[in-house]
């Protein structure tokens, strides 16, 4: 019985933390993606004014270069703040913390069961089983569920903890894992909008090659 209800704390443990991670991941997600929106905006505006500045007299390569970058970036910037507001990671970040804190208090209920049954106190197979269902309903309330590499990234935050196999003080992954489990998990955040901003960049860069009136 007592060997159960470890079990359930460790699971509890485990989801708690990766939901943690989610919650700070689509956080981070959610600020990249209104400063690069801010930004590409503020950038829409700046390249109208370059294209009187530098290209005065319409129907030059360059001035229809601008145009076309121009229109392309204002109907970029309305499909991917639409899309990023129907995301709502925002949202999903607060959900996720909160059903994380709800966990933890949780763990700390099993670990006032666990020193009960310590000091020589006896659980019955009902309470038990009120506290798996406990378990169920607190991790269904959220409606949003952590990625894999949340998990991961968890496990790699925890490699000492002896419930990810560490024993004798070494631990459950090389430093070498760790270094690529978090680098993976923080690219996951920022990838489309790096690509993105790549893309901007090029672009920018190839208009000085286009012949000026």
């Amino acid at each position: 019985m007592r060997q159960f209800i470890a079990d359930l704390r460790t699971r509890a443990w485990r989801t708690s933390g990766s939901r943690y991670n989610a919650a700070r991941r689509l956080k981070q997600r959610e600020s990249f993606s209104t400063f690069s929106l801010a930004m590409l905006s503020s950038l829409s505006v700046a390249a109208a004014v370059a294209q009187r500045i530098y290209s005065p007299q319409p129907g030059t390569p360059l001035d229809n270069y601008m145009t076309a970058v121009s229109i392309a970036l204002g109907v970029f910037l309305l499909a991917i703040s639409l899309l990023e507001w129907g995301s709502a990671y925002g949202a999903k970040a607060d959900a996720l913390h909160r059903n994380a804190e709800d966990l933890t208090a949780y763990q700390l209920k099993l670990a006032q069961v666990l020193a009960k049954i310590d000091a020589g106190k006896a659980v019955d197979d009902a309470e038990v089983d009120v506290l798996r269902v406990e378990y169920e309903t607190i991790k269904d309330r959220c409606p949003h569920n952590h990625a894999p590499s949340d998990h991961e990234l968890f496990r790699a935050q925890q490699r000492m903890a002896p419930e990810f196999g560490a024993t004798n003080g070494k631990p459950a992954m090389t430093d070498w894992e760790v270094m690529v489990i978090k680098a993976r998990w923080h690219w996951s955040t920022i990838w489309l909008f790096l690509l993105i901003w790549i893309a901007v960049a090029s672009a920018g860069t190839y208009a000085w090659w286009i012949p000026k009136p």
